[in-house]
């Protein structure tokens, strides 16, 4: 099995896994989303010591820890990932699937965006004509919906500056995200000590929800593991165009699975965001096949 091969399966399962998250957070929409939430944290928290202890990464997370630049840009990207995930539940379990789905399609574009004025880099025509039909399939759902598509600007921004710091600072995976729970953790217990000390605490009797609150660790950390020896063997530009499964999966679900609504302005904005993933993607494999030709 050569090196791409052997990388594609471990990032399709991840974005797999990262699509049919719906599905996952519909089942424990009993419990309040900020509930949630504090568990996903608590458990992935829990969940990724014993990923750094069987990795035996102990020695690279405690260096990290005593760098104080990287560990407080790991902590604040804690707290932006939280705001992603908490948003993506409350979405899922109040009938915005199709939002979120549409935040995680203009992410990349966002990222873009944010390599211009962040990292000075620069866009070629084509990029910038992917922003451009972007931005006019995002306006045109805004007026024509009758509000502004707050859900999916917060996710595809909060996505955006988190990977902004991932960028500014490479650490391994499992390293970075034990930086970032470590960061929320004791938020997310507090705020569960404060909910049952307030009788707000959802305490189902059912074993199987307890089981998949404590499996949002796994659910959580497992994905990143996977995206992260995955993109290890794979061309950047691959990983770019495996990334459309996870909304696109989504997309499916809301429509099919739980009949939210798809109006003729969704339409309109998600052709325009399917037509800019194209000129992106060709763009990017055009760009690829120049830099080859030329080693």
């Amino acid at each position: 099995m050569n090196r791409v091969n052997k990388g594609v399966m471990p990032t399709v399962g991840a974005y797999v896994m990262w699509g049919v998250l719906p599905i996952y957070w519909k089942f424990l929409q009993e419990i309040p989303s900020g509930q949630i939430l504090a568990h996903r944290i608590v458990w992935s928290f829990l969940f990724i010591l014993l990923v750094l202890k069987w990795t035996k990464q102990w020695t690279e997370f405690n260096y990290a820890l005593r760098h104080r630049a990287t560990r407080n840009a790991f902590m604040l990207n804690g707290f932006i990932v939280s705001a992603n995930w908490f948003v993506y539940i409350w979405a899922v379990n109040h009938g915005y699937i199709i939002e979120a789905s549409l935040g995680y399609y203009i992410n990349p574009l966002v990222s873009m965006v944010l390599g211009v004025l962040v990292f000075r880099e620069s866009l070629n025509r084509v990029q910038w004509l992917a922003v451009t039909v972007a931005a006019i399939g995002v306006l045109v759902l805004t007026f024509g919906y009758g509000s502004f598509p707050w859900i999916a600007f917060i996710l595809a921004s909060t996505f955006g500056f988190y990977g902004m710091v991932k960028k500014r600072r490479p650490l391994a995976s499992t390293v970075s995200l034990g930086i970032e729970t470590l960061a929320v953790v004791p938020v997310a217990i507090i705020f569960l000590g404060w909910q049952t000390s307030q009788g707000g605490l959802t305490m189902t009797t059912e074993p199987v929800i307890w089981v998949a609150l404590v499996g949002t660790g796994v659910m959580t950390a497992l994905p990143l593991l996977l995206f992260g020896y995955g993109a290890q063997h794979i061309p950047f530009t691959l990983v770019g165009f495996l990334q459309f499964i996870a909304p696109t999966l989504s997309l499916a679900i809301g429509v099919i699975l739980y009949n939210e609504p798809f109006t003729g302005y969704h339409i309109f904005a998600f052709t325009c965001i399917w037509i800019a993933i194209f000129f992106f993607s060709w763009n990017s494999w055009v760009q690829t096949r120049k830099r080859r030709q030329l080693v």
